[in-house]
This record gives C-alpha cells, sequence and structure tokens, in this order.
C-alpha cells in the first residue's frame, strides 16, 4: 500500500472535526494558513484538501471571504459519507470513459515528436516507480495531462481541467486497490506507444480498456457493500 499523501491527511483531519462537531455546518474554518501551522504541513496541501472537499460539497469555497461547512457530517452516517464519495469517483470514471479515449486518439494523430516523446517518459517514470514501490501520482496526473493536452483541442483540454481536483481524489483511492499500480502502469506504456507509433486506434482501445478496467474496480466496490 502506498504511504498516505501530506493532503490526504488533512482531508481525513477537516472530515474528522466536522464529524465530531468542532466544526458546524455554516460555520466559517480558520483560515489556511493557520490550519497549515496547526496541522504542521505546507499550505498547498492544505488548500489541496479543502479544494477536494469542497468538489464534494463537504466545504464551500467562498472567494474572498472564507471556507465553510457545507456538510453537517455529523448527522451522518459513515457509509453515507462514504457512498458519496464513491458515487462522485464512479461518476467521474464514467465521464472520463466519454472523453479520454478520444483524447488518446487525437493525441496519436496530433501530437508533435517532442510532445509524443514527453509522454513516453512519464510512462516509463510511472512503471519504474511503481516497480520500487513509490508515489507516483505526480506521474499518473501528468500522463493524462500531456495526452490531453497533445490532442491540440482546447474545448477537451479544458474540460479535463476543470476536474483535475476530482482527479487528485479518483487516483487516490484506485491506488490503494490491489494490483491496479501495475495494471495502470502496463496500460500508460502501451497507450503512450501507440501515441508515438501514430496509431490512434489502437491508443483509443487501450485508453477505454484502462478506464473500463477502473470502472469494473469501482463496482466491485459497490458489490461488496451492498453485502
Amino acid at each position: 500500500m502506498n504511504k498516505k499523501l501530506t493532503y490526504e491527511t488533512v482531508y481525513d483531519e477537516i472530515k474528522r472535526n466536522i464529524k465530531e462537531g468542532h466544526w458546524k455546518q455554516g460555520e466559517q474554518l480558520p483560515p489556511l494558513e493557520q490550519l497549515s501551522a496547526e496541522l504542521g504541513v505546507g499550505i498547498s496541501s492544505v488548500r489541496e484538501a479543502v479544494r477536494i472537499l469542497g468538489k464534494q460539497k463537504i466545504l464551500r469555497i467562498e472567494q474572498g471571504r472564507g471556507t465553510y461547512v457545507e456538510s453537517e457530517l455529523t448527522e451522518t452516517p459513515e457509509h453515507r459519507l462514504d457512498f458519496l464519495e464513491r458515487a462522485t469517483m464512479l461518476q467521474l470514471t464514467e465521464a472520463r470513459l466519454i472523453i479520454e479515449p478520444e483524447l488518446a486518439a487525437m493525441a496519436a494523430d496530433k501530437a508533435t515528436q517532442e510532445e509524443a516523446e514527453a509522454i513516453v517518459a512519464t510512462a516509463d517514470a510511472m512503471k519504474r516507480k511503481v516497480e520500487k514501490k513509490r508515489d507516483f501520482l505526480k506521474e499518473d496526473m501528468e500522463f493524462h495531462d500531456l495526452i490531453a493536452k497533445a490532442s491540440h483541442n482546447e474545448i477537451m483540454y479544458h474540460m479535463l481541467d476543470r476536474m483535475s481536483d476530482l482527479l487528485v481524489d479518483s487516483r487516490r483511492k484506485s491506488m490503494k486497490w490491489q494490483g491496479m499500480n501495475e495494471k495502470a502502469s502496463s496500460f500508460h506504456y502501451l497507450i503512450a506507444q501507440s501515441i508515438v507509433q501514430r496509431n490512434p486506434t489502437q491508443a483509443r482501445a487501450l485508453m477505454k480498456c484502462h478506464l473500463e478496467d477502473m470502472l469494473t474496480e469501482f463496482h466491485k466496490g459497490e458489490i461488496k457493500d451492498e453485502n
């Protein structure tokens, strides 16, 4: 299992404070700088956790005013929050399944040689980190971002970019599934090769298989929770 990321610790701590009633619905959280100092972490980790909680409608971020508690978790059964988080990730993966195979195909068709080589290099870096059982979240995110950029379709790229905060949390969960890291690394390598070899049909099919594999894992989680 991968070592817990710093922002995950902040994420869990904020949820714990809300669940235990220390921060109630409608109440403003301390400034991010204060949370950073109290938790002994960098402000970027606090900001990342707050962004994800905002996407999940647990926090409400008001520009220029501060961050407020949106959902009262003290009145919410624990499994309810887990369900909401999983539902968000499930729907996100479904959305990615629509968008990303086409981005991969477009990248295979339109990427410059430099862009294609950068995609291959990132896939290789992820493969090395998986083999050494090191955290590879940065390379995973960068791989999909490079493909989106290489599609040279600004609208589709920005659609994916708007989901970036949720994508981080999705990777955080899927990285903990048994055997998923090795499969994801293999898919990334094959997708990268199909892009550098200018094979849009193969790039599309491989990306589709990669995301369908993730979707299957989410559904397995639902079945386990129902039993």
